[in-house]
């Protein structure tokens, strides 16, 4: 796909997800009493809307990053191995998949911009999706009252978004990493 409707995908769908979820959200707490988050409802509707521009702001600046300026990133000595092309580009040496997976969720990115750019998209998905799974969450329990869902919900408030939001935080992180290989990969071939 071309990297210019990615990029704009990137930035509109975020903005657009997370105004569904702050207009959701009014609709049915005005006073925002029913938000579960009690960090959110301290805010305030003025302070969650700051927040907001903040955070799609960010992750728009870091689509942009990747979008404007692509990494110059290196083919492992076995280019056709992803991992490998994601440890090398991400920690600077190659690693073991299992080995690059446990220093992802555990050490600092040695290329800060190709972590910065993944980040940005990566975060774009979560965002997008997070805001979907909160709007239905208010009409599944303030709508349309499935008990069965509201049970679940309440149960697993806590790790009820986190359950969801970081496994595809791992899914996109991979995607990314298999479309910056195959993009690495095209553009060496074509020299």
């Amino acid at each position: 796909m071309n990297r210019t409707l990615i990029f704009i995908a990137s930035v509109v769908a975020p903005t657009v997800a997370r105004a569904a979820d702050i207009g959701t959200t009014y609709a049915f707490s005005p006073d925002l009493k029913l938000e579960g988050n009690p960090a959110m409802a301290g805010l305030g509707f003025a302070g969650i809307i700051g927040l907001n521009i903040l955070v799609v702001l960010a992750v728009s600046l870091m689509c942009a990053y990747w979008w404007l300026n692509p990494a110059a990133l290196k083919l492992p000595s076995n280019s056709n191995d992803v991992w490998a092309f994601a440890s090398i580009n991400y920690f600077g040496h190659e690693y073991s998949r299992p080995s690059f997976l446990y220093r992802f969720l555990t050490k600092f990115p040695t290329n800060w911009r190709f972590a910065i750019q993944m980040t940005g998209l990566v975060l774009s998905a979560v965002l997008v999706v997070g805001s979907c799974m909160a709007v239905f969450s208010w009409f599944a329990i303030h709508d349309w009252n499935l008990l069965w869902y509201k049970k679940a919900y309440f149960r697993t408030h806590f790790l009820f978004p986190f359950a969801f939001l970081l496994p595809l935080f791992f899914a996109a992180s991979m995607l990314f990493f298999k479309a910056e290989h195959a993009r690495t990969r095209s553009q060496q071939n074509c020299e």
